[in-house]
């Protein structure tokens, strides 16, 4: 079991203040390691706006996630002038993060297949260490959920480059699962 809740400094998850017999047992194994090409069944992004190249290690008991993302000329938000992809960027990659863990909480109990669709509500205390982050290098997102009430959920992200404790940037996101996104959409008009 993957223990994200030091270096996350977070005091637990709703499943973490659970008695242990609450917590509901997953019913599919997923693998720990996922790669690009199986992400896209967990996160709804396509083409240059898919901003996550794998997920090294994830824990439904936790509510937590370890994903990767390789910078390169191929991502949507790239700048020749930065050299690279700049930092503010790191809220969309840790957003997709949270996206393949709550695809992942489903499938691990049996309750979907492909990624979950959900709406971002806010991301708060954005703080980064850099403008940008390098073409070439490899972001490391690691995202823990910090409270969950019904459908809205916040996570606790930070963001580093892979192989270093050097953190980039750290943010809360707090979104909110949907069931039927066109559904919800039609009632906002």
């Amino acid at each position: 079991m993957m223990d994200t809740s030091k270096e996350m400094n977070v005091t637990g998850s709703f499943w973490n203040t659970l008695p242990p017999e609450s917590i509901p047992p997953a019913t599919v194994d997923v693998p720990q390691f996922i790669s690009t090409d199986e992400l896209l069944s967990f996160v709804p992004h396509r083409g240059k706006m898919f901003l996550l190249s794998r997920v090294t290690a994830h824990d439904v008991q936790s509510n937590s996630i370890v994903a990767e993302y390789d910078i390169s000329k191929d991502c949507i938000l790239y700048d020749e002038n930065l050299g690279g992809v700049p930092t503010w960027a790191g809220f969309e990659m840790m957003a997709q993060g949270i996206s393949a863990l709550c695809t992942i909480q489903l499938v691990a109990h049996g309750k979907a297949e492909e990624a979950a669709p959900g709406v971002i509500l806010s991301v708060s205390g954005f703080r980064s260490s850099t403008a940008c982050i390098a073409l070439g290098k490899t972001v490391e997102i690691k995202i823990c959920e910090g409270y969950r009430v019904e459908n809205v959920c916040r996570y606790d992200c930070k963001m580093y480059e892979r192989g270093s404790d050097k953190l980039l940037a750290q943010s809360s996101i707090t979104v909110m699962g949907i069931d039927d996104m066109q559904s919800f959409f039609s009632k906002m008009e």
